[in-house]
């Protein structure tokens, strides 16, 4: 999983069905869901690990949109 400015810049230069694409997510929502995972993680002795990277990635489809 890369960064913020990662994912803005790859979903600026791409393209679907042509129309293109952005990512409207902001820091702040990213760190607040991470540390929400991150002390679900803890809490759970690591089991919730695993799903932490789909919800982040999740996170991340969901503030893909189309111009």
């Amino acid at each position: 999983m890369g960064s913020l400015h990662d994912e803005k810049l790859k979903t600026k230069h791409s393209v679907v069905d042509g129309q293109r694409l952005y990512f409207d997510g902001t820091g702040a929502q990213l760190f607040g869901n991470w540390i929400k995972g991150f002390l679900l993680t803890i809490i759970t002795f690591g089991i919730y690990g695993f799903w932490l990277q789909i919800k982040m990635e999740q996170w991340i489809v969901k503030h893909t949109n189309h111009i």
